[in-house]
């Protein structure tokens, strides 16, 4: 993936899921609620982009989590995880549809290519994968900006996070390059 190589070392994701998992095999409870977490909501999103239902995603979200715990020896390439939980979800995912409803077609009002589906997942995953790069501050500015249903007006974003509300608009630039720095590509 295109933000593993911005993390510092080029496998910075991969030497921590690789410890991770490591630590799970040796039974370690901490390391396998962390490395669930790391995957969850792309488990989770992928899911609920093909079952189009939230019981069924949390039903394909544990499916997933038991096999990779009964895999996790298994799994021959660290830097491959994400791209294998990835299709391990889409099958099960698709798996799970076809026993609950195998006579009706999934249908959506504004039919989009699978591909596209799963671009938008994986460029999810990588925003919240590089959100998790910036310091507590400014990863919290942009949770209030964008992502709370809230709606925060600049004056109550500067009361929480205890900066003058001028520096609002300056420090979202700077964190908003910094996201597109950890996603984007290096050219070629």
């Amino acid at each position: 993936m295109m933000l593993k190589s911005k993390l510092g070392s080029s496998d910075s994701l991969a030497v921590v899921d690789s410890d991770l998992i490591q630590q799970c095999i040796r039974g370690e409870e901490d390391a396998w609620r962390q490395l669930v977490r790391r995957y969850e909501r792309l488990i989770y999103s992928i899911a609920v982009s093909i079952c189009r239902d939230r019981d069924a995603a949390s039903d394909v979200l544990q499916q997933v989590c038991i096999e990779l715990y009964q895999r996790l020896d298994e799994v021959r390439s660290i830097s491959s995880l994400t791209a294998w939980v990835a299709t391990v979800s889409r099958r099960k995912a698709y798996t799970l549809m076809r026993s609950i409803r195998p006579t009706q077609p999934l249908s959506d009002d504004t039919p989009l290519a699978a591909a596209d589906i799963f671009a938008n997942i994986e460029r999810q995953h990588a925003l919240e994968q590089a959100l998790t790069c910036l310091p507590p501050r400014q990863k919290r500015l942009i949770e209030l900006l964008y992502m709370s249903p809230q709606g925060y007006s600049y004056e109550e974003i500067a009361k929480q996070l205890g900066m003058p509300v001028a520096s609002i608009g300056p420090t979202r630039i700077r964190c908003l390059k910094k996201l597109r720095k950890l996603i984007t590509p290096d050219p070629c």
